[in-house]
């Protein structure tokens, strides 16, 4: 008895662990969906701003840029369409090996019910069956043949519902596999436009290379100029944390390093309870240029760096704060157009690049309330919001306190 409830409790655990599996696979493949359809759709938004970026019919970062992301979407799609495949293959492969054990079930029991109707039909006759009985020795074999011919009626009866039964199931499998079969022709012909526009992309791509480092002497340049004006902007930004830090100690006489009141410290605190919930500062849009060095796109050994982020989007967008709080400042820099800086208790979001603001000093501002409108470089071909983070003299990534797309 011992040795048989354990054979049951191991039984128990293989078919939880294969139900476990199968739901895990069944989660699997939608996450692989979902993140197909949006993939699907972030192709599309960065074909529209290959189309904008085209019509001025040269080359640029800027193009460079959304091909480089086009590039990488297109692989993305190929790597999860290929996922999907997998998952077909082996789901073709097990409807397979069911169709396979149910056919032989299905044969066996084809063959045992035939069988027991032929049987049945020579005892169909009552007379039979009654001859049967009256030929027992006493009752008691009188009682189990009659037992027996009740037995047996019932075992052809299930005999019948699970050939039934099998055969419906069988169908279903064969159903399943023809699916399956089509579901995969789709993701091979998904996987080969993928491919080709892939192949495309890249051919484009090195051909927009090719004629950026013709103008290298220009990108060197414009490089220097840029990373001036970065320099000239952060030297900004760290005078005014000094300068706040200094009026609120002097004003309100506050306690600690930059003189926060109690309401800055709330909303300071609220700020940093929602990293990685944070919305975007465009309604649309790409990370172009990541936060901290990294190589340039065209320039060989040459390394920039980024005190924040560069968000690629469409012309005209946009530009919103991520977090309520108080417009401390708006400046205009060479380079980097207008500016506004925004305060959240401790934390401070910095807006560069745009061509118009639609605020003031001292505004109080709400989490997805328009600030202004992004700068587009016709030059450039590109619509890019150059945004930062703060707490206090630390820069911070921002990529990893804006809401996952």
């Amino acid at each position: 008895m011992g040795f048989l409830k354990s054979q049951k409790l191991i039984l128990f655990f293989i078919i939880s662990f294969l139900l476990l599996n199968s739901s895990v696979n069944a989660q699997d493949i939608s996450k692989l969906q979902k993140q197909k359809e949006q993939n699907a759709k972030d192709i599309a938004y960065t074909q529209k701003l290959l189309q904008n970026t085209k019509q001025k019919k040269q080359s640029s970062l800027g193009l460079l840029s959304v091909l480089n992301r086009k590039i990488q979407l297109q692989e993305d799609m190929i790597l999860n369409i290929q996922k999907e495949l997998d998952f077909t293959d082996s789901k073709i492969g097990n409807t397979n090996r069911e169709i396979s054990s149910l056919e032989k079930k299905y044969n066996e029991l084809r063959g045992q019910y035939e069988k027991l109707i032929v049987y049945a039909h020579r005892q169909k006759n009552s007379r039979d069956k009654l001859m049967f009985l009256f030929a027992s020795k006493d009752f008691n074999q009188a009682y189990m043949r009659y037992k027996y011919l009740q037995q047996f009626s019932e075992f052809t009866r299930k005999r019948g519902e699970q050939l039934v039964e099998t055969k419906v199931d069988l169908d279903l499998k064969l159903d399943r596999l023809t699916l399956a079969k089509k579901e995969k022709q789709v993701l091979l012909a998904l996987n080969t436009k993928a491919s080709t526009s892939l192949s495309s992309q890249k051919n484009q791509q090195s051909n927009v290379l090719s004629q950026l480092k013709k103008k290298e002497k220009t990108l060197r340049k414009n490089l220097r100029t840029q990373q001036k004006n970065d320099k000239k902007l952060e030297k900004k930004i760290r005078n005014i944390i000094t300068n706040q830090a200094r009026l609120a100690k002097k004003k309100k006489n506050t306690s600690g390093a930059y003189g926060l009141t109690p309401e800055e410290k709330v909303l300071g605190a609220n700020f940093g309870q929602n990293k990685g919930k944070l919305p975007w500062p465009t309604p649309t849009g790409f990370i172009s240029q990541k936060f901290g060095q990294h190589a340039h796109p065209v320039l060989k050994h040459v390394r920039v760096n980024n005190d924040g982020i560069d968000i690629t989007t469409k012309p005209h967008s946009i530009c919103r704060s991520i977090f309520k709080g108080e417009v401390t400042h708006i400046l205009s820099m060479p380079g980097l157009n207008m500016v506004v800086i925004i305060k959240h208790g401790d934390y401070m979001t910095v807006y560069s690049n745009l061509a118009k603001v639609a605020v003031k000093k001292g505004d109080l501002v709400s989490a997805k309330e328009s600030i202004g409108a992004i700068y587009t470089d016709e030059k450039e071909n590109q619509t890019v919001l150059k945004f930062q983070m703060w707490k206090a003299t630390t820069k911070l990534n921002p990529s990893t306190w804006l809401l996952k797309k």
